[in-house]
């Protein structure tokens, strides 16, 4: 999991149809054999931390998208070839087909990028929105692969907003100041790419910028949708999943799929857990107002079972304590984890 801020200028090219296990094993070949520092994302990305930026590639739908990230302009060119030597070199047909954004493409929206309206806003219980998209175009955030997404929100007001462009480098361009772009991130609640919705719940509680959007936006509004963004369904048999009202949709959804095919426990974090989860077979679900500490002090009496694969996300520092006493203090396997700050206090 990714807890460092992403390098500003970022190039991706697409490659549908690819399998993403010869592309992982190439990063890891290629990291070991030149000493480069390696970092997972559970087996959906896969990328080099180096001075200049990073490199790597991540399962995007049935092919693989491969990126490429700078800290200043100039130093992309030399991450996009930093990914292209080896594909050349072991995966030619990979690399025959790898088209990175040019100054071609600068002025365009980013491919990853498209515009949706509001079809509806309605209450879903007492904490939370149900907000219904609608765009021509969703089928790359009709994934297990990953469940999140970013809606991008204008300033309040704006009946004019300019979206994001892609810049001469290949790296997207946000406008600034009164045309600065709010881009929270939301879990694909539920989705029918082919019938052209998608649902998002957001948690209504004061001060939240999305909520106050979502209570007050009209139907047929245009908002952007980024993505998809973040990790996936957890595949393995044993789960533990805990979190506050930030990630019951998250959680909602893995029960979903999950559904007859896992078992394990899950900790809701929040004060009234009225939210619609699903109760499949097999889970146990369990209340803890008392948040992350709670959930720290129970783990520390009763640790998970080694086989298990811990999901959680709440707020930062509750998250950066579940991550030290699970994964120093406990010494739970840092592969069976995924442990996200969704918001900071």
């Amino acid at each position: 999991m990714r807890i460092t801020p992403l390098p500003e200028f970022q190039s991706e090219a697409l490659l549908p149809g690819q399998d993403f296990a010869p592309i992982e094993q190439l990063i890891r070949d290629e990291a070991q054999g030149h000493g480069l520092e390696l970092h997972s994302g559970h087996g959906r990305s896969i990328w080099c931390q180096v001075e200049m930026g990073e490199f790597g590639a991540k399962r995007r739908g049935d092919g693989v998208l491969v990126f490429a990230r700078a800290h200043r302009a100039e130093w992309l060119e030399a991450m996009q070839q930093a990914i292209f030597r080896p594909l050349a070199q072991h995966l030619p047909t990979a690399a025959a087909a790898l088209r990175w954004p040019s100054a071609e493409d600068a002025g365009k929206p980013p491919g990853h990028f498209s515009l949706a309206h509001v079809a509806e806003v309605a209450p879903l219980c007492r904490d939370f929105l149900r907000v219904r998209l609608a765009a021509p175009d969703l089928h790359r955030l009709a994934t297990e692969d990953s469940l999140h997404f970013r809606l991008v929100l204008p300033q309040p007001g704006d009946e004019a907003p300019e979206w994001p462009r892609l810049g001469a480098h290949g790296q997207i361009l946000w406008p600034r100041g009164d045309k600065a772009l709010h881009r929270p991130v939301y879990t694909v609640r539920r989705i029918d790419a082919d019938a052209g919705w998608l649902d998002l719940d957001i948690f209504d509680h004061p001060g939240g910028r999305a909520a106050h959007w979502a209570r007050m936006v009209r139907a047929d509004r245009q908002v952007g949708l980024l993505g998809p963004s973040g990790g996936g369904v957890p595949q393995a048999a044993q789960l533990m999943l805990a979190g506050d009202e930030t990630a019951w949709p998250a959680i909602a959804r893995i029960l979903e799929s999950r559904a007859g095919t896992a078992r394990g426990e899950v900790f809701l974090l929040g004060a009234r857990p009225d939210y619609p989860l699903p109760r499949p077979a097999g889970f146990r679900m369990r209340h803890l107002p008392g948040g992350t500490a709670a959930l720290c002090a129970l783990l520390r009496a009763a640790p998970p079972r080694p086989d298990s694969y811990l999901w959680a996300a709440a707020e930062k520092s509750g998250i950066a304590a579940l991550r030290a006493l699970l994964l120093e203090t406990l010494g739970h396997d840092r592969v069976l984890s995924h442990l996200a700050a969704y918001w900071s206090a």
